[in-house]
């Protein structure tokens, strides 16, 4: 398994885009495929390396399976809260999320914060948090 997911890793660093296939399903660059006249299918590296990790069980397209798994990581790696949260990840609603990138605004105005400290502060991630800026 472990091989598999450096594999995984891999392969989705050296693609830069989509990789071109024959009919016959081997690679093969576009550039000579269209020099030869050879029809080609364009297929993302991501989807190849999708079916691969569930043919082993990894379903990581299933949010319900990743939050599982990532809670058990968190469990037996011992970097979960030790603040008494449960693990579970909290769900805001439009609403909610409307009103902190509002109240963001106003601390952003006193400039007496970064986004980073801002999302520590109201429990979300950096990467969340910079997402609903970006809403």
């Amino acid at each position: 398994m472990k091989e598999l997911i450096k594999e995984s890793i891999n392969d989705l660093k050296k693609s830069d885009g989509f990789v071109y296939v024959t009919a016959d399903g081997s690679k093969i660059d576009l550039h000579e495929a269209a020099a030869k006249g050879i029809p080609v299918t364009p297929v993302n590296p991501k989807d190849e390396v999708i079916k691969k990790l569930e043919a082993a069980g990894l379903h990581l397209t299933d949010s319900k399976f990743v939050n599982d798994l990532n809670e058990l990581i968190s469990m037996i790696s011992g970097s979960g809260s030790s603040k008494g949260k449960s693990g579970k990840r909290r769900s805001f609603s439009d609403s909610e999320k409307s009103k902190i990138v509002e109240e963001w605004a106003k601390v952003e105005a006193t400039g007496k914060k970064t986004k980073a400290a801002f999302a520590r502060e109201i429990g979300v991630g950096y990467q969340t948090f910079i997402n609903w800026l970006r809403g």
